[in-house]
């Protein structure tokens, strides 16, 4: 099993209005490589130059030209915001679209490279924007500016590599990918996050739309899930999904802001959630014969400096996965339930 972490020191450049407070910024990069290093895995990164123009066209497979315009307009113009969680500098256009095509690189390596794990540590983050920015009526765009996920994925289907599958794990629901994907039956997308928090879309009758129709899975957790409470899900749903499925790579929407006082929400992951979804991981790559890359999403402190590295270590040096039953709390149970009674019609498990 082989891991690497692409990283550029472009991803700096995307910095707030000079005075302004925003928890999106440049020092995310200082906590995650910070963490990467008291965990002994520097090693891993690998500062990687991407030739943009291989992966330009993809972008308008996932964005609208509309929006991709507005996106420039507002970078031309210099600090500012695009909404009230969500702001552009003069350099945020090269460093998200840099992060846009990192994430297509990668996918690419990853497609040539059997039993391999591509972390993106890339920023700004892509879950929350779709099509033409907001999604599935969101508010704002949730600090993201293109998705960089999507385009990863977006590739490994133009490719020729169906099903993907596409793991959500931050703690807010993924949107925008949803949306790209959502008559999409080529793309499972899971997504695990935190119920009644922004953007306040996720539900488990929300299944795709068209021939994407029970491709949409959201597992919306009670507040204060733990580690348990997770680990549960993960055995319970997804395992089971990425066994039936077989998918031909996985894709990983890599939030950290699940973890114990990150900050943005009000779970309480530790490390030992992240090196067992590490771990399991590394399980799919080796049993299904596949890759994974995993792209940065949220996480604002120490859910950077604690679970990322965890994840990394997890697929490094896996810890044994017990098949055996978890506790869970009993709203962890009920949902469970309730979402395997939701998909059963398209999944056998």
């Amino acid at each position: 099993m082989n891991m690497m972490i692409f990283y550029n020191n472009i991803f700096y450049r995307h910095k707030p209005p000079q005075g302004v407070y925003h928890p999106e910024n440049p020092g995310r990069l200082d906590i995650a490589l910070n963490g990467i290093r008291a965990n002994d895995l520097l090693d891993y990164i690998k500062n990687v130059n991407v030739v943009e123009d291989r992966y330009r066209d993809y972008k308008l497979k996932i964005h609208s030209e509309n929006y991709i315009a507005l996106i420039d307009e507002f970078c031309s113009r210099g600090e500012s915001f695009i909404d009230g969680d969500t702001y552009v500098c003069r350099d945020t256009c090269a460093v998200a679209n840099y992060a846009l095509y990192l994430s297509a690189h990668a996918m690419e390596i990853a497609l040539d490279a059997k039993g391999t794990l591509i972390f993106v540590l890339t920023r700004p983050p892509g879950h929350h924007v779709g099509l033409n920015g907001r999604a599935m009526g969101a508010p704002t765009q949730g600090f993201c500016i293109f998705n960089n996920i999507a385009i990863a994925a977006t590739y490994a289907l133009d490719r020729g590599y169906k099903p993907v599958v596409i793991i959500d794990i931050d703690v807010h629901h993924g949107n925008g990918t949803q949306e790209i994907f959502w008559e999409d039956p080529n793309v499972v997308h899971i997504d695990v996050h935190e119920h009644g928090i922004y953007p306040g879309t996720g539900y488990i009758n929300d299944l795709g739309g068209g021939e994407g129709y029970g491709t949409k899975i959201n597992i919306p957790m009670h507040s204060f899930s733990g580690d348990n409470d997770y680990i549960y899900v993960f055995k319970e749903i997804v395992s089971q999904l990425i066994y039936t499925i077989k998918p031909k790579v996985l894709a990983i929407s890599a939030g950290f802001d699940a973890y114990k006082d990150d900050g943005l929400a009000s779970m309480e992951l530790t490390e030992s959630f992240y090196r067992f979804l590490g771990s399991l991981v590394r399980q799919f790559v080796k049993e299904l014969g596949i890759s994974a890359i995993a792209v940065l999403e949220g996480g604002y402190g120490i859910g950077l400096e604690k679970g990322l590295p965890a994840l990394l270590r997890g697929f490094v040096k896996p810890i044994e996965i017990d098949i055996g039953t978890v506790e869970a709390s009993r709203l962890t149970i009920y949902i469970v339930k309730s979402i395997r009674n939701m998909i059963k019609e398209f999944y056998a498990f």
